[in-house]
């Protein structure tokens, strides 16, 4: 007797393990940026993290490469040289992301950290930066150590 069951057809390929695209850049130089009035700064984030269907140019960006609904967390820790309000955003193409703008009234020499979360739905080629703005030219100093993050993940 032959007690062997045969094999039926291959089922549907299940969903895939892991994220399909992500990426994240940071800053561990402490240094000062000179802010002027009116306009937004750049943070600078030297440091690369691993990353996946995403590129990191331009220079303290990341391009995502997939079109989807991504998940962003930023942080970051700065002290101004004079008291006053300090804006800072999350941009996608130099715009900023509305539910990421943090304005705090900021003391001389005093450290605040920016820091939060969001879920935006981008575009194949959108950058992802971080700016600063202050309502007066002053120096912001960027701390010791890991200063500034900014990490995105596809979700869908």
């Amino acid at each position: 007797l032959d007690f062997t069951i045969p094999q039926g057809p291959t089922g549907p390929t299940g969903p895939a393990n892991g994220l399909n695209a992500y990426g994240g850049k940071y800053n561990n130089t402490s240094q000062t940026l000179n802010l002027s009035i009116g306009s937004a700064t750049q943070i600078p984030l030297a440091n690369n993290l691993p990353n996946l269907n995403t590129t990191y140019t331009p220079a303290n960006s990341i391009t995502v490469t997939q079109a989807g609904t991504y998940e962003i967390n930023y942080f970051s820790n700065v002290s101004a040289a004079l008291g006053t309000t300090v804006t800072q955003a999350v941009r996608i193409n130099r715009t900023n992301i509305p539910s990421t703008v943090i304005s705090r009234a900021l003391s001389v020499g005093v450290g605040s950290i920016y820091s939060g979360s969001t879920i935006v739905i981008l575009a194949a080629g959108d950058v992802i930066d971080m700016a600063v703005s202050a309502l007066l030219a002053l120096g912001l100093t960027l701390g010791n150590g890991v200063n500034a993050t900014l990490t995105v993940k596809k979700l869908n």
